[in-house]
């Protein structure tokens, strides 16, 4: 069985919990740690379960936490290169971090990720297509414009998380 839970999306915070029989992982932790302990309690999940952060961009709304919950309970962090400097340059992290190359999927416990490049203010920023037991899940945040790539990646998907920015020209 999968489950998955939003917990928090906005400029205050983004946040998405997603469990399988194998793997309990956050992707972003844009929530201070107590508040993701306090999020994550009222689900009745323990941040001493989570597996792994799958972070997208380096914005302060997508990883004011993962400085803490990394170190607090020794949870990787996946992210490209770009993002792993933008978050060095942010928060002072520099371990626990596993990096990724965007476009290319790899895999994690019983997951099949495939990150790829969206449109965004920052210096490599992902969304995410997850599979896992036959099941195809999309992750698209802080979405602007929806490039081909996007379009692409976006069709055949049993679940889709897709949240875009609020730019009034845009609009």
């Amino acid at each position: 069985m999968v489950k998955i839970c939003p917990l928090a999306s906005g400029s205050k915070g983004n946040s998405l919990f997603l469990q399988t029989p194998q793997t309990k992982i956050l992707i972003d932790a844009g929530l201070s740690c107590k508040e993701m302990e306090k999020r994550l309690g009222e689900i009745n999940i323990d941040c001493a379960q989570i597996d792994a952060l799958l972070i997208t961009h380096e914005h302060m709304d997508h990883i004011r936490g993962i400085k803490r919950l990394s170190e607090l309970y020794q949870i990787p962090i996946f992210c490209n290169a770009e993002t792993a400097k933008g978050i060095f340059d942010h928060t002072g992290q520099s371990e626990g971090f596993k990096i990724f190359s965007t476009e290319e999927s790899f895999e994690y416990k019983d997951l099949k990720i495939y990150p790829y490049s969206i449109q965004h203010d920052t210096l490599d920023p992902v969304a995410f297509r997850i599979q896992t037991n036959n099941l195809n899940i999309g992750i698209c945040t802080d979405l602007g414009i929806v490039t081909p790539i996007v379009q692409q990646q976006l069709q055949n998907l049993d679940f889709l998380l897709l949240e875009s920015n609020h730019e009034p020209s845009m609009v």
